[in-house]
């Protein structure tokens, strides 16, 4: 979110990595089924060729490596380089290059979607037309770094479907184009009964804690909707999730807000921001420190999700 921007500071020095706290959200029944998978959700790492920013993710990639209760993969839902807006390719090298240095540690498999700052060109107008003849331009270049197959695509763990959906498109806010919204509807009615599916994608697709960013940021007799900051298109997008009935999980990122929105039988994760405030000091945005989730998936479609905070200390 560019005009989000102002809020980027450098990573104090100095600043550790001590847990601060984890926390089950409120109100999640208890699974009648047995466990079947867990997995930790990571959004918005932005990370940076900065030290500091570099030690504190590759903290909790290790953490999330070595958990006594075991992690079966990761997914990591954009927003994963600082920036590839308006970046030159030497800027953008340069953090992909910390991105891969801290994954070389990581030993789970990792399943991406694209975030509105993966998305590369150029600085200038200049810079811009001579990129484009570059392969990696635009989106190509974090799928490549990413390892994903496609920017939307399907993948099937135990009996849960997992369905990464790329949030990019649109001039006015964001959006699934049309070919996607289709491919999702046939890919969510072919899908087999007893088999229960999550959904993650960049931006919210419903979330209280988007129209709280703005509002926090707007008058609000300016507000009309918070079209930078979830999808456009959710109107849409639930009543395709309403019409298969097989959807039990969303995730995504984006504001760097928590919250969990339970619509239609739907449970939709909003989960905050590795990189909390950017990076910036102090690390906590409005009220949100940095965090990552843990999410257990059971065999009757339920799951439970528990958010681990960290703070910035001397």
């Amino acid at each position: 979110m560019t005009n989000r921007r102002r809020f980027i500071q450098q990573v104090g020095a100095g600043a550790a990595l001590t847990l601060l706290s984890t926390s089950a959200a409120d109100a999640q029944p208890k699974p009648s089924s047995k466990r079947v998978l867990r997995i930790a959700h990571i959004t918005d790492v932005h990370i940076l060729d900065q030290p500091e920013a570099e030690r504190l993710f590759g903290q909790i990639i290790r953490e999330i490596n070595t958990a006594k209760d075991k992690v079966d993969f990761i997914i990591n839902t954009g927003d994963t380089v600082m920036d590839e807006n308006k970046q030159t390719k030497e800027t953008v090298e340069k953090r992909w290059n910390s991105w891969r240095k801290i994954m070389d540690g990581n030993r789970l498999a990792v399943y991406s979607a694209l975030g509105n700052h993966d998305v590369w060109y150029g600085p200038d107008e200049a810079s811009d037309t001579e990129y484009k003849k570059d392969p990696r331009y635009g989106k190509q270049w974090a799928m490549e770094e990413l390892k994903m197959p496609a920017r939307h695509y399907t993948f099937q763990q135990k009996n849960w479907k997992f369905i990464a959906l790329d949030s990019i498109n649109g001039e006015s806010g964001y959006q699934l184009d049309g070919p996607q919204l289709e491919w999702l509807g046939k890919e969510l009615s072919s899908t087999p009964t007893g088999v229960h599916v999550c959904v993650f994608n960049h931006v919210p697709i419903l979330s209280m804690g988007a129209l709280l960013y703005y509002t926090k940021r707007k008058p609000i007799a300016d507000v009309k909707f918070p079209s930078g900051d979830m999808h456009n298109d959710h109107q849409a997008i639930k009543d395709v999730f309403h019409k298969s009935g097989n959807v039990r999980l969303c995730l995504s990122g984006h504001v760097h807000y928590v919250d969990a929105v339970d619509y239609l039988g739907v449970r939709y994760l909003c989960n905050g921001a590795v990189s909390g405030n950017w990076w910036g000091k102090p690390l906590t945005l409005d009220e949100f420190p940095p965090v990552y989730t843990l999410i257990d998936l059971f065999e009757d479609g339920s799951t439970q999700h528990q958010y681990v905070y960290y703070k910035t200390e001397a």
